[in-house]
């Protein structure tokens, strides 16, 4: 019959013992008191109803049955331990998982940099990248809770997210090489009412603010093919399909041949790229992300 709840303490008290072969010098190593150290021996015999040691005047030595429980039991408080240690490392958030979505053009500098900075200050802890998405998607992601952060087009409108502004991007006039604007030193935007338009679709920022800012000077780009991506884009300006309005910073990023980059007049609203999050998210590695210097 068992007569007592076994603890860790008694596993280890077992473990103790078993290495020094004396209880004294066991009870020093545990630093307690001999008594408590063999009742915790005498409750775990109980326990298990088996002798575990043979005992001596001299000497204390494991029974076949003790020697079989001190090996599987080694491996087993090993295991624990390390189970503790990596239960604590995930509440402080420098081990587990975190989610990062990211658009096209936070994989160019951003990302990168945010990866490094991750393996060398908490080399335990995963990044999971989901991308490249739009801004419109990776809101939705956070909103369901599936990333944990984003790297975005700010800002994501919705009261439960929080985020923090990184960069801005200025925009120009994509035109072909060969086109009748690529010889301007600037491009007013009326220069560009009557032409054929290659851009994003609807569903990405970058294509909404490129209209809105036509829209303001009275008319709306008439798109004749849309891409995915900046690379594809200036494929089809070169190509000489349509001109665009895209990031200045494309021309320097991503040259393509055939493409030439100008000034737009009047000027074009900077757009926001940075970082963005839910507040009332309960990961702890986030809050570590955020203290890095590339989101700060």
């Amino acid at each position: 019959m068992r007569h007592s709840q076994i603890e860790l303490k008694h596993l280890k008290s077992f473990l103790a013992v078993a290495q020094e072969g004396s209880f004294t010098r066991a009870a020093d190593s545990m630093h307690i008191a001999q008594p408590p150290l063999s009742r915790r021996i005498s409750d775990l015999e109980r326990y298990l109803e088996v002798q575990l040691f043979r005992r001596s005047t001299r000497a204390v030595h494991l029974t076949p049955a003790g020697e079989n429980f001190r090996k599987n039991l080694t491996e087993i408080i090993k295991q624990l331990e390390h189970a503790v240690q990596e239960c604590k490392a995930v509440h402080e958030g420098i081990s587990g998982t975190i989610r990062i979505g990211y658009t096209g053009r936070a994989s160019h500098t951003l990302l990168p940099r945010l990866i490094r900075e991750i393996r060398q200050g908490y080399p335990a802890l995963s990044p999971a990248l989901i991308g490249p998405h739009h801004s419109g998607t990776l809101r939705s992601e956070l909103l369901k809770g599936k990333i944990d952060l984003a790297l975005c087009f700010l800002p994501l409108k919705h009261n439960g997210i929080d985020h923090r502004e990184l960069s801005a991007i200025d925009f120009c006039a994509a035109v072909p090489d060969d086109h009748p604007l690529s010889g301007k030193k600037s491009i007013s935007v009326m220069d560009l009412q009557n032409e054929p338009f290659v851009s994003y679709p609807r569903s990405m920022t970058l294509r909404e603010v490129v209209d809105a800012y036509c829209q303001k000077a009275g008319f709306l780009p008439r798109v004749v093919q849309e891409a995915d991506t900046s690379p594809a884009l200036l494929c089809l300006i070169s190509a000489g399909i349509g001109l665009s309005i895209t990031p200045a910073e494309l021309q320097d990023i991503e040259p393509i041949s055939g493409v030439v980059f100008k000034p737009l007049s009047p000027r074009f609203r900077k757009l926001a790229h940075g970082v963005a999050w839910m507040k009332n998210n309960r990961n702890p590695a986030l809050s570590k992300i955020l203290q890095l210097s590339s989101l700060t």
